[in-house]
Formats: C-alpha cells, structure tokens, sequence
C-alpha cells in the first residue's frame, strides 16, 4: 500500500484513486527539475526525435498513423512545429552571426496584404509557414478524399497533414541556412511526393498529376484572396487595371478551379469504382 503525499489516501496502484497524483512522489531532484523542463515543452512523454527522425525516413506513414488514431506513436504535432521553429531560429540568427549578414526579405509594396503578411512571418516563422501550408489544405481534401489509402479524410485531419508538413518544410529550410544553398529546396518536392504516395497510397503519376493540379489550386487561392483583399479591404483595384477587369480576372480564376476541382472529382471517383470493382469478385 501506498499513502498519496497530497490527500493522504492509501492504494495500490500507480495514481491515486481520489486525487490522481502519481505514486512514489518524494522530495524534490535535479531528475525532478528535469522532468518539469521537460514538461514544459510536451517532451515528458513520446520523443521528440524519434518522430522527427520518422517525419524524414516515413513522412506519409507518420501522418496516416496519426490520423488514423495512433496517436501515442508521435510527439503531439503543433508543439513539435513550435519546437522545430524555435531551433530554426536559433540556427538562422547562428549562422548570420558566423557569416556577418542578414536575410533581405524582397516586399511587394503594391500588394499591402501580402507585404503584411511577409513582416508578420518573419517574426512567426512556424505560424507563417503554417498559414503559406495551409493553402493546400482544401485542394488535398477536394483532390484525394477517393485515395486507396486514407479516403473521405476530414477538413481537422487535413489541418494535422499540414502541421506536418509545415514541419517538414521547417527541416529543410534549417538545412538551407545551415549550407548556405538554396538547391536544398529542392528536395522538398522530393518530400511532398513521398508523404502524399505513402499516405494517399496512389501511384507514381496518379500522385504527381494530383500535386501538380493541387499546387496550381493552391496557388489560385493565394491570388483570389490576394485580390479580393485588396479590393475589399483597400478599396481600390490592384495595379493600373480597372476594377471591371480585376473582377473578370477573379470570375476567371475561380471558373478554373471550380472546373478543375470537378473533373478530378469525377475521375477519382471513376477510378475508385474501378479500384473497388477489382476488389469484389
């Protein structure tokens, strides 16, 4: 038996029965400091490296672990983004310090929202890389919900693949800094690819066509709200064009992803039938 060293109930087991605390707590140690450091960052439990090591090795298969249930299996994802953030900054203003020389972030003055943005980031770095991931959250929802693997995922579980990524993407930007190069950025499309196969569990093309057409709605996304924003917020069109032409551009654009979000709809839809027709016999 063993008597709670906060309300003074005996039990038998690892936390008491009435107040929850754990068993065996005595005097204050270096090993206690530890522990509340540690705590602190979320990093008492499930290790910080080993899902980092598994967000490199097995990107995709980290995440459908993760939204699947598997939780235990990996440190909780937004506090490993801050972490990660955090020592992304270290090395940066590191290496600044070695090198003697700062980052020179290029404004687009004429665009206030995006320039807005852009200064915000720079202070909040893993928000920001968050928010710039975050555009590829509907069009991964709209563009993989009929996968072989993962299908009919959910907007939240959405939000947790980009978190992950975001992390990623905080990876190699530190590897970037650290070599001074910024060819490394290359690999994240190498990433990306191998995440989406591993987790969506499409082919080789049926994966690439899919990014290629996600990023392209990614990217119209940015400039409706980009425009619209502008437009809106400001009062006034962007650049020398006129407001009738700025709205054609915006019916434009969102014609194309309307359409484009459709057709793949259909074709992964007749794909999947095609997939589940194999399965039956």
């Amino acid at each position: 038996m063993v008597r709670c060293a906060n309300c003074g109930t005996e039990f038998a087991d690892n936390f008491c029965p009435r107040c929850g605390q754990k068993a065996g707590v005595g005097r204050i140690t270096w090993k206690t400091v530890q522990q509340g450091v540690m705590m602190l960052w979320g990093m008492d439990s499930r290790s910080l490296s080993a899902t980092l090591l598994q967000l490199i090795l097995r990107p995709g298969y980290l995440i459908s672990d993760y939204i699947s249930g598997k939780r235990q299996v990996s440190f909780p994802p937004v506090k490993m983004l801050v972490i990660v953030t955090v020592g992304y900054v270290l090395i940066e203003h590191f290496m600044e310090m070695i090198y003697h020389k700062q980052v020179q972030t290029v404004s687009e003055e004429e665009f206030f929202i995006l320039d807005s943005y852009v200064k915000w980031s720079e202070n909040n770095q893993g928000w920001g890389m968050l928010v710039l991931t975050s555009f590829f959250l509907f069009p991964t929802w709209v563009l993989f919900r009929h996968a072989p693997r993962n299908d009919r995922h959910t907007l939240p579980e959405g939000f947790f693949i980009q978190v992950f990524m975001s992390t990623l993407v905080m990876l190699v930007d530190a590897l970037c800094v650290i070599f001074s190069s910024d060819w490394i950025l290359w690999l994240l499309l190498v990433y990306f690819f191998v995440a989406y196969r591993q987790l969506f569990g499409y082919g080789l093309w049926g994966t690439l066509w899919r990014m290629a057409v996600g990023a392209c709605q990614a990217v119209i996304i940015v400039f409706m709200l980009l425009y619209t924003s502008e437009l809106f917020l400001r009062h006034h069109a962007v650049g020398n064009h006129g407001l009738e032409y700025e709205l054609f551009i915006m019916g434009y654009t969102t014609f194309i992803y309307v359409a484009s979000s459709i057709i793949v709809d259909l074709i992964n839809k007749y794909t999947e039938k095609k997939r589940l027709a194999k399965v039956v016999p």
